[in-house]
């Protein structure tokens, strides 16, 4: 299929499903094609009587929305760029954001303070107020479909988060080739906890649903857990994607319950992070579902999954069409564990002012993870964890989330998250912050994580905390969670 621009390649979409529903919120609020189509003309006439232009960015400071949808869409269609000011980040933070994109205007819906000596701001219901701009000519079209049309930022687990930039046409071509590879339809149901501010919502949930003429609900990213299953079960959804943890307070949730099992989510996605085997089991068990794992990056795009519809306990995961892999060993002896290297035809522009980062990563026309990953005899990967956070043992490579899985099986751990105390050195010397369980006291908590360390040759430091803190996409936030420890490598 010819690439083609984003907002274009939805609008076709609309063409062929114009009354299908598009997207709805779990507080009931809902578009079809048609409509999702004409809101994005409203907003597209509003932006530049506001100073937008082709190859402005706008920066966004925005709740999950159907108006969020729309503006995005309606930036693509001028040939501009968007760039999200995080939930997450302090004046200081969000400073620096502007200063690193310059945006020409700010669009709000007032849920949060915003810059007095920022950028001109407009309220999000204005633009949808605008009278609707003529339908784009074909040369109009060409030239927007090469545009880059966002600015996203990393996760901001392994470090202060680096801008990255789109080109519209690739996203479309790369988001195409992963839905034809997941087996997605236009009657699936996508449901998105994620908030739009990044990639795990827009490109595993908003776009591909909307590319495939598939139904959206957006959900409060912020609900608990056991609310999320309520409305998973109620919207009867076939398609989400979460992390580890994520599904881990799914089943805990289901467990205060009895059981709970959605039958009708035949694609439960799962990336982000290493995926143990106890949830997989448990996800099984207690939910009734099968998880299907998934790896890709903001930067790169999707690039490995498995949809296998069996518990994903002891599987691997196997290139998506367009993706070439390959392991670059990380010690000698172990020719099948090493750093995941990745080529595409369709992946970001790469970092934005960031020339160390896109030096490592971007090392044309490979793509340098900074994953650790295993490849079984078949060919398939399977991911363990972070290179910088690998730790050295007498049996070879140790990645801090396998070590992070085992300590969180030990009876007096509900959690424990281990850190390399010198990331990037291939050293034996380790912090774990850990959380007792229930029941259990902060002196066997300490013990249990001692003894598994001395088990596997490691030595360091066992730090008692409450709760772990996390990034807005749901990762346990490692920069701050140094910081709070007083290890190298912290928040900036």
């Amino acid at each position: 299929m010819t690439a083609a621009g984003l907002y274009q390649a939805v609008r076709e979409v609309a063409g062929r499903r114009p009354d299908a529903v598009a997207v709805r919120t779990t507080d009931g609020a809902s578009v079809t094609y048609r409509e999702l189509v004409e809101t994005t003309d409203r907003v597209a006439a509003g932006l530049p009587a506001h100073g937008v232009a082709a190859g402005d960015t706008v920066a966004v400071v925005l709740r999950n929305s159907i108006g969020y949808v729309c503006l995005i869409l309606a930036v693509a269609r001028l040939g501009a760029r968007y760039v999200p000011l995080m939930a997450n980040f302090d004046d200081a933070g969000v400073r620096t954001a502007l200063d690193r994109a310059r945006p020409a205007l700010l669009v709000t819906d007032g849920h949060r303070r915003i810059p007095a000596d920022g950028p001109a701001a407009v309220d999000l219901d204005k633009l949808t107020a605008s009278t609707p701009r003529p339908e784009p000519t074909a040369d109009s079209t060409a030239s927007t479909a090469t545009a880059i049309f966002r600015l996203l930022w990393t996760s901001g687990s392994t470090g202060f988060p680096k801008m990255m930039a789109w080109r519209q046409d690739r996203f479309v071509t790369e988001r195409r080739r992963w839905l034809a590879d997941t087996g997605i339809r236009p009657d699936d149901i996508f449901f998105c906890r994620h908030t739009l501010d990044v990639a795990h919502a827009t490109d595993l949930h908003v776009f591909a649903a909307l590319l495939s003429g598939a139904q959206l609900v957006l959900a409060d990213p912020h609900a608990p857990a056991g609310t999320l299953l309520t409305q998973l079960a109620a919207h009867q959804a076939t398609v989400t994607s979460a992390l580890p943890q994520h599904y881990a307070d799914l089943v805990a949730a289901a467990r205060r319950q009895g059981r709970f099992p959605l039958p009708a989510l035949r694609r439960p996605l799962c990336g982000g992070a290493y995926l143990s085997p106890a949830i997989v089991r448990d996800a099984a068990d207690v939910l009734g579902v099968h998880i299907r794992q998934i790896y890709g990056s903001t930067e790169f795009g999707l690039a490995l999954g498995n949809m296998d519809d069996v518990p994903q306990t002891d599987t691997a995961m196997v290139p998506v069409r367009g993706v070439g892999t390959r392991l670059e060993p990380f010690v000698p002896g172990h020719p099948d564990v090493g750093e995941l290297v990745l080529y595409s035809d369709c992946t970001s522009e790469g970092y934005v002012d960031a020339p160390q980062a896109n030096a490592r990563t971007f090392r044309r026309p490979e793509f340098w993870t900074g994953d650790v990953a295993e490849r079984n005899a078949q060919g398939g990967y399977r991911i363990l964890g972070r290179v910088s956070e690998t730790l050295a043992t007498p049996a070879g490579p140790l990645p801090a989330p396998v070590l992070d899985t085992e300590l969180g099986a030990a009876e007096a751990v509900v959690q424990a998250v281990s850190l390399a105390v010198h990331p990037g050195d291939y050293r034996d010397v380790v912090a774990v912050a850990v959380a007792p369980a229930d029941g259990h006291s902060d002196d066997e908590a300490v013990k249990a994580v001692e003894e598994l360390l001395a088990r596997h040759g490691l030595t360091g430091s066992v730090h008692l905390v409450a709760a772990m803190p996390r990034t807005p996409v749901g990762k346990i936030d490692k920069p701050l969670l140094r910081t709070r420890l007083g290890l190298a490598g912290g928040s900036q």
